[in-house]
C-alpha cells in the first residue's frame, strides 16, 4: 500500500535523519558541518588521512550508534557542468536519458562517471527543456569515500555540487533508502483514517471501486511507457557496448564518432559502424533518413556517401531504418 502512494505522499512517511555535510576545499581537506532538526553546527576542517579518526571524533556524542546520512559536497572545480536542449518528452525519465546519452555529450560513460540533472528552463513553444548537467568521475568519487570509511564514517548517501540544485545527487542511481527513518505520526494517522473509511456508507464503497479502476489503468499506461523506455535503454546499452569495441581495437572509431556526433542530427540513432580501411558503414534510425545524405557530404570528413540499401520505415516508432555507406577522409591506420 506505502508502494502505491505518490512521492509526495511518501515523505510524510519518513524521517529526515541527521546529516553531516562534508565540503570539499581541495583534494584532501574538508569542511565539516553537522545538519539536525534545521540547525547546523560547525564541525571544523578536516584532513582525509587514513588511520586519522578525528573527524569521526568530532561527531557530536549522542549520535554514536545512531544512524545518519553523509553527504560529500563537492566543489566546482572537481565536477564537469554543462547544459543541454532536450525534447519536452525526456522531462520526467531525465536521468535515465542522460545515461545513455552522456558518452556523446562527455568524455565519460554511465559505467565510468557519476551524474544527475535537473531541468533549468522549459520552452513549451518549441516543445523543448534545457537542463543542467553534472558529471564526476567514479575513480575520485570512490576514492574520496574509501578515505572516509579509512577515518571510521558510514558510507555516503548523497553526493551533491557547490552551488548546484539542493536535489542534486551524483549517487541518486544508487539505494539511499536506508538513509531514512520512519515517522510514526502519519503512519497513525493514516491507520485511523483507513478504520473510518472502513465505515462509510455501501454507495461510497462503489465510488471508491470506479476511482481503483482508473487509477489501474493510469498503472497500466504507465507501465507501457515503462517497457518502451526500457527497450531504448537496453539499444542504447547495446551501442555503448559496440562504440566500446570499437575504442579498443581501432584508433580511428573514436575519431569517426566524434565526428559522426557532430554531424548528425539529434533525431537521428545509429545502431551499427563498421570500418574496414577508409570505408564507413553506418545503420541506424532517423526522423528525417533521406536529409543525412546532404548533412554528411557538407562534412570535409566523409565522400561519397550514399545509401547502401532502400530506406525503410520501422512500424514501432515511425522513424526511417537506414543504411549508408561513405569514405573516409581522415587519417586511418591501416
Amino acid at each position: 500500500m506505502y508502494n502505491g502512494l505518490p512521492n509526495a505522499a511518501r515523505k510524510l512517511f519518513r524521517a529526515e535523519l541527521p546529516r553531516l555535510l562534508l565540503q570539499m576545499l581541495d583534494d584532501r581537506t574538508v569542511d565539516a558541518v553537522w545538519l539536525q532538526e534545521g540547525k547546523q553546527q560547525s564541525l571544523g576542517q578536516f584532513a582525509l588521512q587514513e588511520g586519522d579518526t578525528q573527524l569521526a571524533d568530532a561527531l557530536p556524542k549522542y549520535t554514536k550508534g545512531k544512524p545518519y546520512q553523509v553527504e560529500l559536497r563537492l566543489g566546482k572545480t572537481q565536477v564537469l557542468s554543462l547544459q543541454h536542449h532536450f525534447p519536452e518528452a525526456v522531462k520526467e525519465n531525465l536521468q535515465q536519458v542522460l545515461g545513455y546519452q552522456l558518452d556523446r555529450l562527455t568524455p565519460f560513460t554511465a559505467e565510468s562517471a557519476l551524474f544527475d540533472a535537473r531541468v533549468a528552463q522549459h520552452d513549451k513553444g518549441r516543445k523543448e527543456i534545457l537542463a543542467d548537467i553534472f558529471v564526476a568521475p567514479k575513480l575520485i568519487i570512490d576514492r574520496l569515500k574509501q578515505q572516509l570509511t579509512g577515518i571510521g564514517l558510514d558510507a555516503v548517501q548523497v553526493v551533491s555540487v557547490d552551488g548546484a540544485h539542493p536535489d542534486i545527487n551524483l549517487a541518486a542511481r544508487e539505494d539511499s533508502r536506508h538513509a531514512q527513518g520512519w515517522s510514526r505520526i502519519p503512519l497513525y494517522f493514516f491507520l485511523g483514517t483507513l478504520v473510518l473509511a472502513l465505515l462509510i456508507p455501501l454507495g461510497y464503497k462503489y465510488r471508491r471501486v470506479d476511482q481503483i479502476e482508473t487509477a489501474l489503468a493510469e498503472v497500466r499506461k504507465s507501465s507501457t511507457e515503462q517497457l518502451s523506455i526500457r527497450e531504448k535503454l537496453l539499444e542504447a546499452e547495446d551501442a555503448m557496448k559496440f562504440i566500446e569495441a570499437k575504442r579498443k581495437t581501432s584508433p580511428i572509431a573514436l575519431d569517426v564518432v566524434e565526428k559522426l556526433s557532430a554531424a548528425l542530427p539529434e533525431h537521428t540513432w545509429l545502431e551499427r559502424l563498421e570500418i574496414q580501411g577508409n570505408k564507413l558503414e553506418i545503420r541506424g534510425e532517423s526522423g528525417k533518413a533521406l536529409t543525412l545524405i546532404d548533412t554528411l557530404e557538407e562534412a570535409p570528413e566523409f565522400s561519397n556517401v550514399r545509401f547502401k540499401s532502400p530506406v525503410t520505415r520501422n512500424k514501432d516508432n515511425g522513424r526511417d531504418r537506414f543504411h549508408i555507406e561513405a569514405t573516409l577522409e581522415v587519417p586511418h591506420a591501416e
